[in-house]
Order: C-alpha cells, then structure tokens, then sequence
C-alpha cells in the first residue's frame, strides 16, 4: 500500500440500502467505542490487531467518504466504497462479529477505492472495517454494520443435515427445475450469492471464475436450437453481465489457467442424406476467438465403431482440463466412454469404459456404464460418477486405478446411497484430501459428502421439484481455487 495523508476526525460515513435509504453515522474519535484497546487512548494510537509482517493496525481516519451499499442485484452483497487523500491500497476486514473472519483483496493503488463483500447470508448484519495503508503503517477504520437483504420471492431453499468439517466454505450449485437459478450456498445450506437468469436455454454450468471477479454461466440452446448457446461472464454485484454466442455449445465447460473457455460444442453434419452429429472441444477467449482443438469427427468413424445411432453418437457431457499434464479428458455418454486427449496432439491417447474401452478390468471390477462428471485424482486415479442403466436400477461413485502402460483398471472405491438412487442425467463427484467424496446425485436433488468407509457426514436437499447441474466446492471468493 503507497503512503496516505494526514487523518479527519468527525468525519461522516454514509450507509446507503439499495432502496435509497441513507443512514449517516458522525464518526467521532471522542464518542465513537474503539474496539481492542484504551479509549482514552486516542483513535491514531490504539492497537487493534497483529497483522505480522504488515506491522500493527491503528485507528485513524486515512478511508474517507465511507460508504456501504446492498447491490441491487444480488442483495447479500455488499459494496464498499471510500476515498483516500493520497493514493494508498486497501482492503476491508469483516464478518458476524468484530472478529472479523474475512478480508477482501486489496484495491490497486489510487485514491478511489471499491470492493465487494461476499459470503454472508440473506437478511445478516455485517461488522466490516477499512483497513488502510499509510506511510505511518496500517490505519484501519471504527467497525461499522450493515445488514442484507432478502431473497427474491420464491427463490429455493435448501436443507443441510450432518457436518462438512471444513472441507470447503462456498458451493456454485446451479439448480434446474420449478426455478432456473444459480445459488452459491455455504456449508449450512443458506445461499450467499444468486443469479436470477433470464432469457431461453438450458443452463449446464457454473463457476465462479479464477479472477474472482465474475461467476461464468454455460446456456445450450434450447432442443433444435443449439446454435442459440451462449455463455455469460455475471459481475459479483451483478450489475455487468457480458454475453457471449458459442454456437451449438452443449453440457459442459471448464475454465482454463489463462482465463479462456474449453467448450464442449457440437458439430453437425449430413452422413448418407441423414443429419448426424458429434461433439468437439473448443477453446473461447472472452474475447470470441474461438479455436478447434479435437473434433470426434477425426478421430473415429462411427459406423466402423458401430455407433451408427443417428443424432449426437458421441453425445460428450463432460470435460475437464489438467494443467500438470496439459491433457483433456473428456466424458461421452453415446459411447460410454472416457478418453484421454493431449493437447499437444489434439490426438486420442486412450479410452476407457464402454464401446470404446480399450482397458481390462481386474478383480471382477465392473465397468461404469453412461457416466457424466469426473475428476483427475493424479497417479493414475480417476473418480467418476456412474450414472448406471434403469436395468441396474442405482447410479454411483467409483474410484479406479489405471495402469496406462498395461491397459488395465482396478475398482479402488465406490459408494451407492442406500437407499439406492437412480441419476439419469447429470451427475458430480468432488475427492478431498482426507479421502471423503462428495457426490451430487443431480436428477434427485440431493447432495452428500461420505467418508472413505462410505458413511454419510454431510447431506443437502433441495425443494421438491428442483436439480442440480455439475458443482463447484469454493473455499474463498477471494482467493483462487
């Protein structure tokens, strides 16, 4: 943080709700109760917190014009606003109580600063404080409060039975059904953030995205008008929201390290005077350029592959980028298969599952069968959800091992709830470090988290009538996953 200037007493501080009402509290050094030290003190001198290398923090009053808002479009937000005499960083420290849990990002160097204050529930007063640095050291406000607002009329609620332990704070949790929403919720099931969407298509993804500026949304054209698919960058107070067209983008995407967009998007085409279609990964700026990596279509002949199925026959629902091996993976319900794609190559370096499955299964392992979601576990690991067949009658999460080399797969793990739960369509699977799984049964509306024994922790419901997409297990807003 640069230098700031000399302090105002008695300054006034202006906490204006959305709905134009305007609080003004006088801010006096003489009246106003400091927290953490003597009052008789004064407000340069008192003592608030250690913050280790950044020295001590003071009261004082380096953030001027002070202001605290409700977004008007996401109304458990918070937008702070002040100014500074000279340019100086910032940052706002907040939370339920003085304690003060969270803290922003700091603002870029200038004498306007604005941030938003992300993770509290509807209808929660907030303590919150500006912390500035000056060239005397750290100076922070008096705490101040505010309190949100409530949810839009008859946006869903959820239900939370059991404990997370920690294992993440925040949960991107689009939801399909009576509503068309996209709630992040925290770890009791209270929502924390929403987006309302308008307009038509079939909302398949969200996630909070690695700037942590935005929330990406993923819409397919609605059936027949797939080349209506579009994906939005949402403003975290809502107020901006940039659309961009991605003509035939279907079921999936995943955001890169760069910032780009890794789409699944399908390619139609007329084989033998029928229209027969397949899917391929493509890469999006948010500026529009779009770039082909893989296409279905050179890879493999369908009649020869025996998916001579008219429509979609490779129908991908899901795809997942890995840094580390600068490698796709790419889930196809036609086939029932996984592949593995270098991008490198942009070619095929092995399938797994299904009518495609280039892998033997030991033990008496059994091979999943119409999987959606995934996640790259590393040493060979791979967690899948299997959807399963009516025939079988439940969907599950199973862990394998892959011996890439020998071509061979060992079921580690797997977990079926009891009762059995049937997914059609969707399905998500999140491993964490003390093994337990969270596994979203999408279709039922209905999310847990077991341990590597398969005893049930943690578990979510939503209302009657609503369905999850794929998710996104956060454990900041303001650092990076």
């Amino acid at each position: 943080m640069a230098a700031g200037g000399s302090y105002i007493r008695g300054m006034r501080v202006t906490l204006a709700a959305s709905l134009g009402l305007q609080l003004s509290l006088c801010l006096s050094a003489c009246t106003d109760p400091i927290v953490g030290g003597d009052p008789d003190a004064g407000a340069d001198s008192v003592v608030l917190t250690d913050s280790g290398d950044d020295g001590e923090i003071v009261v004082g009053d380096a953030a001027l014009d002070l202001t605290a808002t409700i977004a008007e479009k996401v109304h458990t937000v918070v937008v702070v606003e002040w100014r500074t005499e000279e340019e100086t960083t910032g940052y706002v420290q907040f939370g339920p109580g003085v304690e003060y849990t969270d803290e922003t990002v700091v603002t870029a160097t200038g004498t306007v600063h604005r941030t938003f204050l992300l993770g509290t529930p509807p209808d929660t007063e907030v303590h919150f404080r500006v912390v500035v640095r000056t060239a005397e050291g750290l100076v922070a406000s008096t705490d101040h409060t505010i309190t949100t607002q409530s949810l839009p009329s008859g946006f869903p609620t959820f239900t939370v039975n059991g404990d997370l332990g920690g294992r993440w704070r925040y949960m991107v949790m689009p939801t399909q059904g009576t509503a068309a929403v996209v709630p992040i919720v925290d770890a009791l099931g209270r929502v924390v953030w929403y987006y309302v969407p308008v307009g038509g298509g079939n909302l398949m993804k969200a996630v909070l995205a690695h700037d942590r500026q935005h929330v990406i949304l993923g819409f397919a054209g609605n059936q027949g008008e797939l080349e209506t698919s579009r994906v939005l960058w949402i403003s975290l107070d809502g107020a901006d929201v940039q659309e961009l067209a991605v003509p035939y983008f279907d079921h999936d995407l995943t955001e890169l390290p760069n910032g780009d967009l890794a789409c699944i998007v399908v390619d139609e085409r007329d084989k033998n005077g029928q229209p027969w279609s397949a899917d391929k990964i493509v890469e999006v700026t948010p500026a529009g350029e779009m770039t082909t990596i893989w296409n279905a279509w050179d890879a493999f002949d369908p009649v020869e592959l025996g998916l001579d199925q008219q429509g979609n026959w490779t129908h991908a629902n899901g795809i997942e980028y890995v840094p580390s091996e600068d490698a796709y993976y790419l889930a196809m319900k036609g086939p029932g298969t996984v592949a593995k794609i270098p991008r490198s190559t942009a070619t095929v370096e092995w399938l797994l599952n299904g009518r495609l499955n280039q892998f033997a299964f030991l033990d008496g392992a059994v091979p999943g069968v119409l999987q959606h979601q995934f996640e790259v576990l590393g040493d060979g690991h791979l967690l899948l959800f299997d959807n399963g067949s009516m025939d079988r009658g439940y969907s599950r999460a199973v862990e394998l091992q892959l011996d890439v080399a020998a071509r061979t797969a060992k079921e580690l793990w797997s977990y079926s709830s009891v009762p059995p739960i049937f997914v059609f369509a969707k399905g998500d699977v999140q491993r964490y470090a003390d093994g337990a799984t969270q596994v979203t049964w999408s279709t039922a509306g209905e999310i847990q988290m077991v341990d590597a024994a398969g005893t049930l922790l943690w578990q979510l419901n939503s209302p009657l009538g609503q369905a999850f997409t794929f998710v996104q297990p956060v454990m900041s807003f303001y650092e990076d996953r």
